[in-house]
Order: structure tokens, then sequence, then C-alpha cells
């Protein structure tokens, strides 16, 4: 099945070539090949029961020229932590322990989608509770409820978590775009090792209200798609204030038309082209920099050439103590709705089901446990200033260097722990079993200069090649 752009999806509906019934019906055919049958990628959780229903209704409001906004009546698939209601899609974290909860509200971002004219044609697998449950090899895209996702294009390469079953779905062209959520590179990893695009957005500027979290100093939700301006097109819809999350307070003003980057010039920007000492590049990786200071410099960029140490960024510590305080504080507000009530319910759970639920075990979650629910405790407390102290070399490097963006060959950890936007995008179509991206990262707020110069990037050659099945 051929892919499509969103824009390309956008002036088929305002044509009438085809209608939001036909994308349906179309996306819903290439999962059953490809998802359910054939290579059994496994991405897709469930599919919304209601979706040709929503599709018809926004078809019926085209007819009447009532057009809600550039995705009015395009497809999207939701990770399976994102809350949504009236739908009869539970809402599970891949995990057997939540397979019966049906979420009383949407979460604040399919609000968001549905009052854009978004179709949610259902919930992607992810790695159980967000690939934070177990230190025991479990595998990337493995969840007790509904088994392993595959990688597209080779089963024997990791698709990585736990964003996996939307980054999946997204290659292998089950849907045009995908919401996933982050906490230490899960965007940006199954982004990256799957061949396509992601936004990181800064923290605050998507609501995490109504999506199950492992801690709200780092979670938030993004896009997953096969282009930048995908990416940055669904963006503009997931952006957004919410009362009920503070952290957006700082987003109110700063409501952009991110695909408006796309295209800009980068003339004059300041782009730094980062390597690390103690983790040298290897050939590959250094043939994408050069590729890339190529692209920019020729674009009339100014590009600076730094070398830094990687840091201690292990947040393992601090996660687990912000995991049970949070994951206890969302069944809270779902209470009377959900069968579990506290991460203690969770663990009892496992046990009880063990043989489907601790094939990998649940370390994670019991060393969570172990912490006292007190995030004013002053030992930790100082784990996550020292953490943040670390975390903050790319931001001291933009600021030294009056840089715009950085763009490095390795994916790193620095963007989500300080809470800065970053992107992941395609350098190489896939050779042997190593994908492989270009990583940028910007300063807070501001989304617009990664756009920039990853859809720069991103035009001047061809880095991608769709998955053959």
């Amino acid at each position: 099945m051929k892919e499509y752009t969103l824009d390309r999806l956008k002036t088929g509906l305002e044509r009438g070539t085809f209608t939001s019934v036909d994308l349906v019906r179309m996306y819903e055919k290439q999962i059953e090949r490809l998802d359910r049958r054939g290579p059994k990628l496994n991405a897709v959780a469930c599919l919304n029961p209601n979706a040709f229903k929503d599709a018809d209704r926004l078809d019926r409001e085209r007819r009447m020229g009532k057009i809600r906004g550039p995705l009015h009546g395009i497809p999207v698939l939701l990770k399976d932590n994102i809350c949504s209601a009236g739908d009869g899609m539970p809402t599970t974290a891949s995990s057997f322990a939540l397979s019966d909860f049906f979420a009383p509200e949407d979460a604040h971002v399919v609000k968001r989608l549905r009052r854009a004219g978004m179709i949610i044609l259902g919930k992607a697998n992810l790695s159980e509770w967000a690939y934070f449950m177990s230190l025991e090899k479990m595998p990337s895209g493995y969840g007790s409820l509904n088994g392993q996702v595959k990688h597209p294009y080779d089963e024997k390469i990791d698709p990585l978590g736990s964003s996996t079953g939307s980054a999946v779905a997204v290659a292998a062209n089950l849907i045009p775009i995908a919401v996933g959520t982050e906490t230490n590179g899960s965007l940006t990893a199954p982004a990256k090792q799957n061949l396509i695009a992601t936004i990181k957005p800064t923290l605050g500027l998507v609501s995490r209200t109504g999506i199950i979290p492992i801690t709200a100093l780092q979670d938030t939700a993004g896009p997953l798609g096969r282009t930048v301006k995908d990416c940055a097109l669904l963006l503009e819809a997931m952006a957004g204030t919410d009362p009920r999350d503070a952290a957006t307070s700082a987003a109110t003003h700063r409501k952009e038309r991110y695909s408006d980057a796309c295209g800009q010039p980068i003339r004059g920007m300041r782009i730094g082209l980062v390597s690390f000492t103690d983790n040298p590049d290897d050939d590959i990786e250094q043939d994408i920099l050069a590729d890339a200071k190529t692209v920019f410099e020729a674009a009339g960029a100014i590009v600076v050439t730094l070398s830094t140490t990687t840091g201690s960024l292990n947040n393992y510590q601090t996660m687990t103590c912000e995991f049970k305080h949070d994951l206890n504080r969302f069944f809270d507000s779902v209470r009377g709705h959900c069968p579990m009530a506290s991460l203690t319910d969770v663990i009892a759970f496992n046990l009880a089901h063990a043989d489907r639920c601790l094939r990998y075990g649940q370390s994670i979650l019991v060393e969570s446990e172990r912490h006292a629910d007190d995030l004013s405790d002053p030992e930790y407390l100082g784990h996550r200033a020292e953490l943040l102290k670390e975390a903050s070399r790319f931001q001291t490097l933009i600021r030294e260097h009056r840089l715009d963006v950085i763009a490095c060959a390795k994916r790193t950890q620095y963007a989500p722990i300080t809470g800065a936007p970053c992107i992941s995008l395609p350098a190489r179509p896939l050779e042997g079993l190593v994908p492989r991206s270009l990583n940028l990262v910007g300063k807070p707020w501001r989304e617009s200069d990664l756009i920039r110069v990853a859809h720069h990037y991103e035009k001047s050659a061809r880095r991608r090649v769709p998955p053959r099945f």
C-alpha cells in the first residue's frame, strides 16, 4: 500500500479523491494484512469499534463545509497508556493487570485530537508499563497482555521502546501518524530503530492528564511520523494548556503553527555538531556528522564542531521514587473505574498470575514499592539535583557557544531529563541490522528551530527506505 504524508491525505480529502471512511477501511485492511496475518507485527493492541461512525460524521461535516483543521478526518493511533473513553477500548499499558480498565474520560491530548477532527483508529502496543517493569532482560515491545511487537524491517532487530507499537505501525504504514510518550527515550529510541521521525516536545507543551505515568518530571506525549512535517502537524494539534497539568501553564502564550517552520531557511543559524570523547563515533556516525555539516553549511548555517564527555545520566534511582508516587496518584484519579488502586495491587496481581505476568519478572516495580511515597525526602532531592546538573551538559554547550541547535549521531538522555525538546530522524537507509539516526536537541520552547533544521536535513537526501513485506 502506498505511503501518504498528511499533506497528501489532506489534499485527497479536500478534492474528494477519497473519504475518511475510505481511509479507515484502507488502514484497517493494512493492519489485518500485516499486523494480524502476514508478518504478524503485533503493533496494534485494539481497533476502535466507533472508527467508521466517527469517520462518517467527519465526512458529513466536511460536506457541510465544517472543517476543524488540517487534520480533519485523518486516522491516528494512540499508545495504549493514553486514556480514551466511550469507544470500548481499554487503556492497559500492555499489562494483563489493566485489561479491564476502561477510562472514565479522554486524556487531555485525546480531547485535543478529537477537537481537531482526527479519528482515533485504535491503540498501539507498548513495552509493558512503558518499559519500566523489570531489569531481567525484558525485550522492548513485550507486554503480558498482547505479547511481542516485531520490527518491520527484520525481526532480528530490537524494535526498542517503549512507544514500540506506535513506531512500528508508522514505519509499516499501518497508520499515517501515531502518538507515543517519552520519559527517557521512549519516543526517540523506537523512532531511530524503526527509521521514522519524532519530536519529543518541551516538558509542558503537551498535557499529561489521562496518561499512565512514570514520572511527571520527564513524561510527555509526542508525535511519531514518517516525515518531520507530519510530526509538526500532529504536534500543533496536541499542544495546549491544561489546568489539570501545572507544567503546561508555561505554554499559555506559546501556541505555534510548527508546520510553518518546515521550509524556513536555516541561514545564519548556529548548529553545534557534538561527539563524545569517552564514547567515540564509529565510522558511519562520523560520516553522518560530516554529511550533516555539508548540508547545513551549504544552506548558510554556521556549524560549530564540539566534543564533550557523556557524563553519568543514570536516573534509575530517582525514577523508581517518582514512579510509585505518580502512578498511585493516577490510580487515585480513576478510582472506581480501574481494577488496580495502587502499585501494591499491581505487584500482587502479577504474583497471582505469575505464569502470564512474570515471564521477565517485576524487579523495577518491586524496587519502586520499597520507596516511601515522598518526593520531599532529602536523599531523593540530592540525587535529583545531581542528575539535573549532569543532564544540563547540552544546554550549557548551547549557552556557551550561542547555539540554536545541537546535532549528534548518538541518541542521548540530556533532553528528556532536563525537559528540553529534541528530534530524531533517519540518517541512512537501513544497512545490515543497525538503524542510524541524526539527533537534534534545542532550547526549551524552541521546537520551531529544531523543526527548521530537521526538515532541511530530511529533504536534502533520501535517508529512509520503507520496509518490504
